[in-house]
């Protein structure tokens, strides 16, 4: 097991860059037009989010069973079912989004960024495939009596409700340029986002294999940083923020461009 002093370095370390960013964004760049997007406001909320993922995965632990597992049990080489399962997620998860995803997103002329949108992906999906398993590590503690296919079931709601609202009222309305319309928001959310949750979690449950599981997030939001070519921190031209639509209790949440001829350059 990871030394819990190393654990708590660490979390100090993540605890001091959140508050750094968080200072930065008050004093700096917070101040900008509602409906106008502003590339250093958004690399400093995801910064914050990244932060905050990391410090649940370590007081759930979720990191500390990471870290203490393998990639793979040398017994799952030999384990036709788990070649055939680990395949099948890894296909998927490439076809979907570096295939359909990427394919269906709008860019409004972003210039591909490679180095900062590679590592915002990295970040993001590392600390997000953390974040997804504290709730596994929460769904255990509310039901250490539970068979295998309750803790799924608990897991998978929970993290389903999270990201339904998430994504939908706060990441897509103030962190991501404008990069869907209403129809490719219909779409995406069941052809990518619900089988990814639904196949990842269940090769989860049943192989405990989470490095493959932050690996595959990790994957999927590389592609989707790279496919909205999301601007770098000292992006200064004009790219459309995300059309806002009223929500639960009013809120606004990221509704999608509508406009007659559709841009997808």
């Amino acid at each position: 097991m990871l030394e819990e002093g190393r654990l708590a370095a660490l979390a100090v370390v993540t605890g001091l860059v959140l508050a750094a960013l968080a200072l930065v964004y008050r004093l700096r760049v917070r101040r900008h037009a509602r409906y106008e997007y502003s590339a250093p406001a958004a690399w400093a909320r995801a910064g914050i989010y990244w932060c905050f993922c990391l410090l649940v995965a370590i007081a759930s632990g979720a990191l500390p069973a990471v870290l203490d597992s393998p990639v793979m049990a040398p017994s799952q080489l030999s384990d036709p079912l788990w070649w055939i399962a680990t395949v099948l997620v890894t296909v998927f998860i490439l076809g979907a989004y570096w295939g359909y995803w990427y394919r269906t997103t709008l860019r409004f002329g972003r210039p591909l960024a490679f180095f900062s949108q590679g590592f915002f992906g990295l970040a993001w999906g590392v600390t997000t495939g953390l974040f997804f398993l504290s709730f596994w590590q929460l769904a255990l503690a509310l039901g250490p009596g539970l068979p295998l296919w309750g803790t799924w079931l608990l897991a998978y709601a929970m993290i389903s409700v999270w990201q339904a609202l998430w994504m939908d009222m706060y990441w897509d309305v103030w962190v991501s340029p404008e990069h869907d319309t209403p129809a490719s928001i219909r779409a995406k959310v069941p052809r990518t986002h619900i089988p990814n949750m639904t196949l990842c979690l269940a090769h989860f449950a049943l192989f405990d294999n989470g490095w493959l599981f932050i690996a595959w997030q990790t994957i999927a939001l590389l592609a989707a940083s790279y496919g909205m070519r999301m601007p770098p921190p000292w992006f200064s031209g004009s790219t459309p923020a995300a059309r806002q639509v009223p929500g639960l209790f009013g809120l606004p949440r990221a509704g999608g461009y509508i406009e007659l001829n559709t841009h997808r350059s």
